[in-house]
């Protein structure tokens, strides 16, 4: 990823954008620090990046698929015990 200073920017934004039509990421920085990054656009976003560029879903917090199923907590319990103690908390809410 390239980096450009946010006077750079200022001065010369369609250079900047012209290179991130070119497919190039640019990591803006003032005095030294990141404020923010340029990518380019895809070309047709998925479903849920539509979603989330019409409001209609909000982005992420965290990164990667969450755990859906729990541990095992004890080894002697089977997966059937655990089951019928998962249905009956269901059940007592």
């Amino acid at each position: 990823m390239d980096t450009i200073g946010l006077r750079e920017l200022n001065q010369n934004p369609s250079r900047a954008v012209a290179r991130v039509r070119a497919g190039h990421s640019l990591l803006v920085t003032d005095r030294g620090s990141p404020v923010l990054r340029m990518v380019p656009e895809p070309d047709h976003p998925g479903p849920m990046q539509q979603m989330i560029l019409d409001g209609e879903a909000t982005a992420p917090v965290e990164q990667g698929m969450p755990d859906l199923i729990p541990e095992l907590a004890p080894e002697t319990d089977s997966l059937a015990d655990l089951l019928i103690s998962e249905r009956a908390r269901e059940r007592d809410r």
